[in-house]
């Protein structure tokens, strides 16, 4: 999740009240869709931790890793959508206001997006080759894995929201008064 701020920026940056609504709510679907990911990826971690049977844990191990190059995937296309429109939009337009630079705060997310999708890999490259003489204890520490992961991930859904819901705020109430 790199973050670049721009000053030749489309769709959002036009400081229509509506596009910046769609922002934000489609930030929250998307959000809200990867937290169920999450979620689903969390209780088959923890299942998988607590599994004694070696058939039903690789089982799960294939499930696993197909569900999180799925979660990969989509995480990876929001990324993209938050680093080319929503961010620099925001940064760019917060940077001609008198209040101290958000680049800090976007930095903490973009490290904590690093270190959950890190979490992920650990998962996956854990569970390359799984067989049956593979031990429980070292599937429970690829779980693991996966569980933080989940956690830290999931904490930077709602730091992120924490963050950019109060500036999408202040750009519409700027526009209104701007407007009226």
């Amino acid at each position: 999740m790199a973050i670049h701020s721009t000053g030749n920026i489309s769709g959002i940056a036009s400081s229509n009240p509506e596009e910046i609504a769609f922002a934000t709510d489609r930030l929250m679907v998307e959000h809200e869709k990867l937290r169920e990911k999450l979620r689903i990826l969390e209780t088959s971690a923890k299942e998988l931790i607590l599994l004694d049977d070696s058939v039903k844990g690789i089982q799960l191990v294939q499930e696993l890793r197909i569900q999180t190059n799925q979660f990969v995937d989509e995480i990876n296309q929001h990324s993209e959508w938050e680093e080319q429109e929503l961010f620099p939009f925001l940064l760019t337009y917060f940077h001609h206001q008198p209040a101290p630079s958000m680049t800090p705060s976007f930095w903490v997310l973009e490290k904590d997006h690093q270190l959950g999708m890190s979490f992920i890999q650990s998962f996956q490259e854990a569970v390359i080759e799984v067989t049956p003489l593979v031990v429980k204890k070292q599937l429970a520490e690829a779980a693991a894995h996966l569980l933080q992961a989940c956690l830290i991930l999931n904490d930077h859904f709602t730091m992120e929201e924490q963050l950019i819901f109060p500036l999408t705020e202040k750009v519409l109430t700027d526009l209104e008064s701007f407007f009226s």
